[in-house]
């Protein structure tokens, strides 16, 4: 299964449907900068790049027209964190690869401090799925910040698998087939200290709840029962 079929799987988003920009919108992107997008770059673009819920609920993917832009240090700043903090980025000189890695700045623009966001442009656009899915990109999503029991997060290890191109040493990603994620965080010493859950399927998302013993700081349900 390809990044991109996970992404759809996740977000329940149908194969035969297209939710990305046009061609012609691409051309005169590449146009206007004078390069050609990389392969992976250009693929997620024509193919996903318009769901709202997967590109704009909280960190954003820029938007071809006039956002997608390069840094004065020559990085192609594609897509930017939600208080535009931190915006991620390729350098000038990877364009020509398939599947470059992705950098995020957190610096400043006068004063910048790249660090390697995903090895691949595919992985970074997986975790950006899984990371904006549990914060509100998936219907179903749940947040604690309090410490997770150790019992707890051995079960999530046993019974979930990890995804290793998108976790690292203080955040880890689980995954049931990409029906589900759960994102655990860890602090200096390797405790648990935050916990985040998002599925699009409602019977997997109580279910989630049911079995792990965490306290939840917010679940999705709080804002169903005030439309209710």
């Amino acid at each position: 299964m390809t990044n991109l079929q996970k992404i759809k799987r996740l977000y329940s988003l149908s194969e035969d449907q297209n939710y990305g920009f046009s061609d012609s919108e691409i051309t005169e992107l590449e146009a206007r900068l004078n390069v050609q997008l990389p392969e992976k770059l250009k693929d997620y673009y024509l193919t996903l790049g318009k769901n709202e819920d997967l590109n704009e609920v909280h960190n954003r993917l820029l938007k071809p027209d006039h956002e997608i832009d390069f840094s004065d240090d020559r990085y192609l700043v594609f897509y930017e964190e939600n208080q535009v903090v931190t915006y991620w980025g390729i350098k000038e000189a990877d364009l020509k690869l398939t599947n470059p890695p992705v950098w995020g700045n957190y610096g400043t623009d006068e004063d910048p401090d790249w660090v390697i966001e995903a090895k691949t442009t595919e992985d970074f656009f997986l975790l950006m799925a899984a990371y904006n899915g549990t914060l509100g990109g998936l219907k179903h999503n749940a947040n604690s910040f309090s410490q997770i029991d150790g019992t707890v997060v051995d079960y999530i290890k046993q019974n979930w698998r990890e995804v290793p191109e998108i976790s690292w040493g203080k955040q880890s990603v689980y995954t049931d087939d990409f029906y589900e994620v759960i994102s655990l965080c860890f602090d200096e010493q390797q405790n648990c200290a935050a916990a985040f859950v998002g599925t699009g399927d409602r019977e997997r998302f109580d279910k989630i709840l049911d079995i792990l013993n965490i306290d939840w700081s917010y679940t999705s349900d709080e804002d169903e029962d005030e439309e209710d």
